[in-house]
């Protein structure tokens, strides 16, 4: 298994990792783990195990997380979000998961659950991203045994974050969040490298050190393509999003190819690593890889 990212040593050529989530079917299940399979067997630094908001198939997401642990090669990762939730129960909720034997985490504050917005009592009194990154470490501090062994990744937003006033204030929140203990970041989606690439470039005279990868995802149909632009903040490459209508809507091999001329301009530009959102699909995600020459012979 490989965790050069999460360990802290360095990786000694360009490395990837992945994000799934459980499975909403029998069906689905079946799909995915046949997914996690081929995902885990070509050895990435990690899986990433995402959950519904306000916690919704949080024990479906726990039961992945012990299946990547229990029964594959990879690394699992758990988001972990604060939303409609007490410090106490988090607590619970963090012991929970370290029980299972999965101790690395993505510490997100989260969306508001439906019905709700950020002027919602149950919102604004959530835990911050900064206070649920400094909780995961007071939790691993009274496991003694596991103080060493677990790292917290965090969220950053080349584009902004849809609450953030400026650039400059987000990139002083990641920060914030470094110091609290903070090891990795992984990128919100995003289209064109540039905006990655100075992202990181203002970061680093800042004072980020921690690594920054760049999350993506390989759309196979326009829903999702219009969906990865909203996560984005920015309008989809218009030829992108021609090239797919005229396709009919579904043409997996167009997310595939702009994933992997964004990918490589990422990875000569400085990028550590990349995180592909996997959508609980395998193909798309280990052809982008191949074609990179990231996988092992």
């Amino acid at each position: 298994m490989s965790a050069t990212l999460l360990t802290g040593s360095a990786p000694t050529r360009a490395r990837f990792s992945f994000e799934v989530f459980p499975a909403r079917s029998g069906a689905a299940a079946l799909a995915l783990g046949n997914s996690v399979q081929h995902l885990s067997a070509v050895g990435p630094d990690f899986i990433s195990v995402t959950y519904g908001a306000n916690g919704s198939n949080r024990d479906a997401s726990i039961d992945l997380l012990t299946y990547l642990r229990n029964h594959t090669d990879a690394l699992p990762l758990a988001h972990f979000t604060t939303v409609s939730e007490t410090r106490e129960q988090l607590k619970t909720q963090i012991h929970r998961i370290m029980d299972a034997g999965v101790h690395d985490f993505l510490a997100l504050r989260g969306d508001p659950p439906h019905g709700l917005d950020e002027q919602s009592p149950e919102i604004t009194g959530s835990l911050t991203s900064v206070e649920l990154t400094e909780l995961i470490a007071e939790v691993r501090a009274e496991r003694p045994a596991f103080t060493s062994v677990g790292r917290t990744a965090v969220a950053a937003y080349p584009n902004g974050h849809p609450l953030s006033r400026s650039r400059s204030a987000d990139i002083d929140w990641l920060i914030a969040k470094q110091e609290a203990g903070a090891q990795l970041a992984i990128t919100q989606l995003f289209f064109r490298a540039e905006e990655y690439l100075s992202y990181v470039d203002e970061a680093r005279r800042a004072g980020l050190t921690i690594p920054i990868l760049p999350g993506l995802m390989p759309v196979s149909t326009s829903a999702q393509l219009r969906k990865v632009a909203s996560l984005a903040g920015r309008p989809a490459p218009v030829e992108l999003e021609r090239a797919m209508e005229e396709a009919g809507g579904f043409a997996p091999e167009l997310g595939v190819e702009h994933t992997i001329q964004l990918a490589r301009e990422l990875l000569a530009g400085g990028a550590p690593s990349i995180h592909l959102y996997t959508f609980n699909r395998h193909e798309q995600v280990l052809a982008v890889l191949e074609e990179l020459k990231l996988l092992e012979a």
